[in-house]
């Protein structure tokens, strides 16, 4: 099945996040800054989400630029996704250490990405509107972008692939792009505590 123009953009955003953690992981070395400037950068996405609806040159912009790639839910008045990867974000670089927010947000980011792009392509299992092919390309790509962080244990890095790669297979009612950081990242911080 051929992918929507509309939906391959979308993924090309989605995508997009992973500047998000390697911003933070190669250009800002300090912690309090890097949440400084995500807090900004979530309080305006926060403001146009509300007022897209509310002031018209506002809503006529947003809705030239990006309504055809909003979902339903979306498009009633709910927070994007884009939103959503923000405040995730925000609240994984204020709870985690370093490497263990970087790679939440790159479990978000890349492996949400690839399991979405091989399930909508290639899904034959279905599991809700989710696909098990979707489920293991996802875990594929986490674990493998997780080999590049060998400061987190190996069997974190498992649990946190597989803890992300669960959470977007789920039939959850919160926004993905908001659970995957902070469950993985909780996991892999969790791990980290009890595992030497």
């Amino acid at each position: 099945m051929l992918l929507r123009s509309e939906e391959i953009k979308r993924k090309i955003i989605h995508l997009s996040n992973s500047v998000i953690p390697l911003s933070y992981y190669f250009f800002v070395e300090d912690r309090l800054m890097m949440i400084w400037i995500l807090l900004s950068i979530t309080i305006f996405f926060v403001a146009v989400d509300y007022f897209r609806f509310r002031i018209g040159w506002i809503q006529k912009w947003f809705s030239v630029f990006f309504s055809s790639m909003l979902r339903k839910h979306e498009l009633e008045g709910k927070l994007t996704g884009a939103t959503w990867a923000f405040i995730g974000a925000t609240i994984s670089v204020f709870l985690f250490e370093k490497d263990i927010a970087v790679l939440a947000l790159l479990f978000m980011s890349v492996g949400d990405t690839i399991a979405a792009l091989i399930g909508q392509q290639y899904g034959k299992i279905k599991i809700g509107e989710k696909t098990i092919e979707g489920f293991a390309g996802g875990l594929v790509s986490c674990i493998l972008i997780s080999i590049f962080f060998p400061s987190v244990n190996w069997i974190n890095r498992i649990a946190g692939s597989l803890i992300a790669s669960l959470i977007e297979l789920s039939p959850i009612p919160v926004d993905d792009n908001l659970m995957i950081p902070l469950i993985s990242g909780g996991m892999m911080t969790l791990f980290r505590g009890i595992i030497l």
